[in-house]
């Protein structure tokens, strides 16, 4: 999907979990996996924003991931 389209899944799952929202983080990132590792050797929860991905990505691509806090 596109950064676009991650975005507003990320928005949309963000106000289903609100009410009973476990301890967890939804963030964008690239959806090739070998994009995806470089993303996450890098990512920290404080240095991330939601269009950090789109500086990994090697085909504009992205997916929604659920992190844990």
């Amino acid at each position: 999907m596109t950064y676009e389209e991650a975005l507003l899944e990320k928005k949309e799952t963000e106000k289903k979990l609100i009410n009973d929202q476990p301890v967890v983080k939804l963030i964008i990132v690239p959806q090739l996996i070998s994009d995806q590792k470089e993303f996450m050797e890098f990512y920290k929860e404080d240095n991330y924003k939601d269009d950090l991905c789109l500086l990994f990505s090697s085909d504009d691509q992205y997916t929604v991931l659920i992190s844990i806090k």
